[in-house]
C-alpha cells in the first residue's frame, strides 16, 4: 500500500471539532460585535479541513509505516515496525457496514509521534501487526481476526450477562455524575442569575424534608439507570485473550474498541474494589501500560477483566499474568493511630452543607441531617482506609501496595524493574508516632503515575525503601 488516501468517511470525524470551533468564533464575534466574521471563518475552516484530507497519505512499506501530511508545511512521519508499541482499533457502528475502522499506532515516545488512521479498511491493523511481528521476531504472528475460529489461545475470558449485570449494578458512575454536577455548580454558580437560584431554593424550602429526600432518591435512581445503560454499551461483549505474549481485549456496542498489548509493556496490575463490590466479594482487574496517547484513564489504565468473584480471582488472573500470588497477600504496615489521621483529614467535608444555611432557617433540619450522614461517612472512611493500607514484598522482586481512595480499595502489584522511583516522607509529627508515607512512581500512559500508601509503620516503609535501593 503506497500513498493511500483515508476513506472519505474520515471527514465525519472532524465534524465535532469543526462545530465547536465555529461556535467558539461565533461567541467571540458577538462579543466584539463583528458577527460577519463567523461565516467567513466557517467557510475557510471547511476548505482547510477538506484540503487536509486530500493531503494526508499513508504507505505501508516493507520496513516502516510512512505518513505524509500538511498543506503549507509538508511533514513526513516514519515509524519502523519494530518501534510500534500498541495498536488501538476503534470501530463506530456507522463504519461497520463499510468494513472500516480507526487505527491508532503509537511508539511510547511522545504524543506527536503517534499515527491516527481514522477510517481505513479492517485489514490494515492486521497487516501492521504482521509487519511488526516480522520485524521483531523475524517470523509472522498468528493474527487474531474475525475468521479465527480455532480459539487457539493461551487463555481467554468472556464476560457473561450475569457478570455484566453485576458490574453495571455495582458501579459508582451515576453517583460520581451527581458529584460532578455539584462541583460544577459550586464553581460556576456565580454565572446563574440570583432570580433563578432564589426561585429554586424557595421551591425546595417549601417542601418537607421527606419530599426533598424522596426527590433526591428519584434523582439517584435516574443516575444509576443511565450509568447501567452506558456501562452495557461500553463493555458489551467484553473479551480478553492471551496469545504469544500479547493481551488482546475488545469491547463496545456503538463503538467497538480493540487493543493489543505486549505483556512486557505492562507496568503494574491493579485489583480494584469499590465498597459495594467489596460487600459482594467482586473485583475488577486493571493494568497500567506505556503509551504516548494523551487519552482518558480507560486507555492508560484499561480494565482487562471487568468483574471476578474472589473465589476464582487469582485462579483466572494467573492465567494472564505470571507475577501474581495464589491468594491475597498479607499486607504489612497498618497502624491503628492512622484511623484518627484519616478522619482528621476528611473533617473539612463537614463544611459542605453550610451554603444551605445561607438560604434561610427552613434548611436547618435538612442541613443537620446531611451533617450527621457526612460525619458517619468520615468516621467509616477512616476505619476503611486503615484496614486497606500497607505494603509487602513478594517473590523477592515484586511489590504489593494496598491503598484506598473514595471508598475504593486498590491492590497494586508492581515489579522492581517497573518502579521509576520510591519516595519516603516523614514529617516531624509523623516521626513522633513512627509513621511515614511511601510513594511509588511508575510509567503511566505518556507520563508518570504515583501509588501512595499513607501513614504506615515507618520501619516497614524504610525496609521497602532499602529493598528498592539494593
Amino acid at each position: 500500500m503506497k500513498n493511500k488516501l483515508l476513506n472519505p468517511l474520515a471527514l465525519l470525524f472532524g465534524i465535532r471539532n469543526y462545530i465547536s470551533q465555529v461556535v467558539g468564533i461565533l461567541v467571540i464575534s458577538i462579543w466584539i460585535n463583528f458577527v460577519w466574521i463567523t461565516p467567513v471563518f466557517a467557510l475557510f475552516l471547511l476548505v482547510y479541513k477538506i484540503a487536509s484530507y486530500f493531503t494526508y497519505r499513508y504507505s505501508i512499506l516493507d520496513n516502516q509505516l510512512l505518513v505524509k501530511h500538511g498543506i503549507f508545511f509538508k511533514k513526513e512521519l516514519h515509524m519502523p515496525y519494530e518501534r510500534i508499541q500498541n495498536i488501538h482499533r476503534k470501530q463506530w457502528f456507522f463504519l461497520k457496514p463499510f468494513k472500516l475502522e480507526e487505527v491508532i499506532i503509537d511508539n511510547a515516545s511522545h504524543s506527536d509521534s503517534n499515527i491516527d488512521l481514522v477510517a481505513v479498511n479492517e485489514n490494515v491493523a492486521d497487516l501492521l501487526e504482521n509487519k511488526k511481528a516480522i520485524a521483531i521476531n523475524s517470523k509472522p504472528e498468528n493474527k487474531i481476526t474475525k475468521s479465527d475460529v480455532n480459539n487457539n489461545f493461551d487463555a481467554q475470558y468472556k464476560i457473561s450477562n450475569h457478570s455484566m449485570n453485576l458490574f453495571a449494578l455495582t458501579s459508582f458512575r451515576g453517583l460520581f455524575g451527581l458529584f460532578i454536577l455539584f462541583e460544577f455548580y459550586q464553581r460556576y454558580s456565580f454565572a446563574i442569575s440570583a432570580k433563578y437560584k432564589d426561585a429554586f431554593f424557595n421551591y425546595l424550602g417549601s417542601k418537607g424534608i421527606i419530599i426533598v429526600i424522596l426527590e433526591i432518591f428519584i434523582l439517584l435512581i435516574i443516575a444509576f439507570v443511565v450509568s447501567y445503560i452506558s456501562i452495557w454499551i461500553q463493555y458489551y461483549r467484553f473479551t480478553l485473550t492471551k496469545k504469544d505474549g500479547y493481551l488482546t481485549f475488545s469491547r463496545g456496542l456503538l463503538k467497538k474498541e480493540t487493543l493489543r498489548i505486549n505483556i512486557k509493556r505492562i507496568q503494574s496490575i491493579n485489583f480494584s474494589q469499590n465498597i459495594i463490590r467489596s460487600l459482594f466479594k467482586l473485583t475488577t482487574v486493571k493494568i497500567t501500560i506505556i503509551s504516548d496517547r494523551k487519552e482518558s484513564t480507560n486507555t492508560k489504565d484499561p480494565i482487562v477483566i471487568p468483574v471476578l468473584n474472589s473465589k476464582n480471582l487469582y485462579t483466572i488472573a494467573n492465567q494472564f499474568f505470571d507475577n501474581l500470588p495464589s491468594k491475597d497477600p498479607k499486607i504489612l504496615g497498618q497502624r491503628a493511630y492512622s484511623v484518627w489521621l484519616f478522619i482528621r483529614n476528611s473533617l473539612w467535608t463537614l463544611l459542605l452543607p453550610l451554603p444551605l444555611l445561607l438560604n434561610g432557617n427552613n434548611w436547618l433540619t435538612i442541613s443537620f441531617f446531611i451533617e450527621i450522614m457526612i460525619l458517619f461517612a468520615v468516621i467509616f472512611n477512616g476505619f476503611y482506609r486503615y484496614r486497606h493500607n500497607g505494603v509487602k514484598v513478594i517473590k523477592n522482586d515484586d511489590l504489593v501496595i494496598e491503598n484506598c481512595r473514595f471508598f475504593n480499595r486498590h491492590l497494586h502489584f508492581i515489579n522492581w524493574h517497573c518502579i521509576q522511583s520510591i519516595t519516603l516522607r516523614e514529617s516531624i509529627w509523623m516521626q513522633k508516632n513512627n509513621l511515614a508515607h511511601l510513594k511509588i512512581s511508575e510509567r503511566r500512559g505518556d507520563s508518570s503515575g504515583e501509588i501512595i500508601s499513607r501513614y504506615i509503620d515507618a520501619d516497614i516503609a524504610k525496609r521497602i525503601y532499602k529493598w528498592y535501593q539494593s
